[in-house]
């Protein structure tokens, strides 16, 4: 074949193929075998299970959101010697461990069948950690083929008790290292505390530790794996809301014509198995990072998590309260009813909200008062539990500070 391309699985079954047209821009179909698979599922809602080709605009936002964004793309581009513009080069060097349950693979290629872990000793960890600024997801070293979205480095892991391996070839890791962001106070501290303050109010977030070694660093278990009844780890089948609604990694701001709130409520409502249930937890996630001070809340903060009945909305990640780092903007990524300045937003923005995702106001006002009259209290207490389990925080002040001044 003159354009072999690139294969795709979904867990260890290839699902379709993905290649270049005379033109160079993307084309995926999906395999016959799959397509007659009992129970095939789509790689996106984007992508329904179909015989025909899709073509780039429909097939590209969905692989080029499989992969790093910023300067960890532009740097692990530089470790691969390709262009840093070239995602259809960088999925065939990096696509073996993506978010979700998808390979992307050389073409004949197909997963490792037996998982390889090597143990880190702390040292080791310690380098890795250091190294991963100018080599992001260790690109180009042997036998690593690991993809992250996002523009913050992180370091997918598989983790027994507090013991951490390298995953490689095709083998899946269970949690995700984040190292502090450079040039931000404690990041890391932040990040723990929002997702912990998250879970006592009542949202669907992944177990999260700090964890205090050479380095402090974040760490979340992901919830895209599973464990199976072999006690091995599984992949679940995930995509993020750009992906879903068919939107480029460039394009998650509501700013720059990404995704609006109304579009998320309104995914959920059409495509969710649990539709009710996943808008009241939307909802919730909206106010809950208008409370924080979270202005980076878009779209691929979002995703959809494919069950054995279907999809529905996965457990909430990447909350972190934004506004404590004067650098960053303070505008929201998207807007709550029609406005994206948080000092200006009034109870009639949160009404005209409710009517454009056809949420009662009441409800929506409601929630917003019980949530401000409990996130204090929670706060406070959680505060006295993080520093008893991993130190002083002085980010925590801040955040706090930030939090009542917006109840």
């Amino acid at each position: 074949m003159d354009n072999p391309g690139l294969d795709v699985y979904l867990r260890d079954q290839k699902a379709g193929r993905l290649w270049f047209d005379e033109k160079r821009r993307f084309v995926f179909q999906y395999d016959e075998a799959w397509l007659r698979e009992k129970g095939a599922i789509p790689l996106s809602l984007h992508l329904p299970l179909r015989a025909e080709i899709y073509p780039d605009d429909l097939s590209r936002p969905f692989f080029s959101n499989l992969l790093p964004e910023a300067e960890i793309k532009r740097a692990v581009a530089r470790h691969l010697r390709i262009s840093e513009i070239n995602d259809f080069a960088m999925l065939n060097s990096i696509g073996g461990e993506c978010a979700g349950a998808v390979s992307v693979l050389p073409a004949g290629a197909t997963p490792t069948v037996k998982p390889g872990y090597r143990e880190l000793n702390e040292e080791e960890l310690h380098r890795i950690i250091i190294d991963l600024p100018r080599r992001p997801l260790m690109a180009g070293m042997e036998g690593m083929r690991l993809s992250l979205a996002g523009a913050q480095n992180k370091l997918p892991v598989y983790m027994e008790d507090d013991r951490i391996f390298i995953a490689s070839g095709n083998a899946p890791s269970s949690h995700i290292l984040k190292p502090p962001i450079r040039d931000l106070e404690d990041t890391v501290g932040n990040e723990a505390f929002c997702m912990m303050l998250a879970q006592r109010l009542g949202l669907s977030v992944p177990p999260v530790t700090i964890r205090r070694g050479l380095d402090r660093i974040y760490i979340i278990a992901r919830y895209d794996r599973s464990r199976g009844t072999d006690g091995r780890v599984v992949r679940l089948h995930q995509e993020d809301f750009c992906q879903a609604l068919g939107f480029l990694p460039d394009q998650k701001y509501e700013s720059e014509g990404g995704p609006s709130l109304q579009q998320c409520f309104t995914l959920l409502q059409g495509k969710s198995i649990r539709p009710a249930a996943d808008r009241m937890a939307l909802l919730r996630w909206g106010i809950f990072n208008f409370l924080i001070g979270n202005a980076d809340a878009h779209a691929k903060n979002l995703a959809m998590i494919f069950m054995d009945r279907g999809p529905r909305l996965a457990p909430h990640y990447d909350l972190i309260c934004t506004m404590v780092y004067p650098d960053l903007t303070e505008k929201l990524a998207m807007r709550i009813g029609g406005e994206n300045r948080p000092s200006w937003i009034q109870r009639k923005h949160w009404e005209r909200f409710g009517d454009s995702v056809a949420i009662k106001r009441s409800l929506i006002l409601k929630m917003l008062k019980d949530m401000s009259a409990a996130i204090i209290p929670a706060a406070q207490t959680l505060s006295s539990d993080f520093t008893n389990s991993f130190g002083t925080c002085r980010i925590i002040e801040k955040i706090l500070a930030v939090i009542r001044k917006r109840i």
